[in-house]
């Protein structure tokens, strides 16, 4: 039987704690930058896309500061 993905995105929650480096990080970041976005980014588009485009991490001054994937840096 084939693996049908759930309806919705699965997204980590804002502070998620499952990898304490990442944990460290963005608490480091949060206080250098408290008007930055800062948190696990979420994924946009329809679900029907054709395309995918999968990101390895959200840029400093990109999709962390903007909370939008490829959006804010050179990305």
């Amino acid at each position: 039987m084939p693996v049908r993905p759930p309806s919705e995105p699965v997204s980590p929650g804002r502070d998620c704690p499952f990898c304490p480096r990442l944990v460290d990080f963005r608490n480091a970041i949060r206080a250098a930058f408290p008007d930055f976005f800062n948190a696990p980014v979420p994924s946009f588009g329809g679900a029907d896309a054709r395309l995918l485009v999968v990101g390895l991490a959200p840029g400093l001054r990109g999709a962390n500061r903007t909370g939008r994937p490829f959006t804010g840096d050179w990305a």
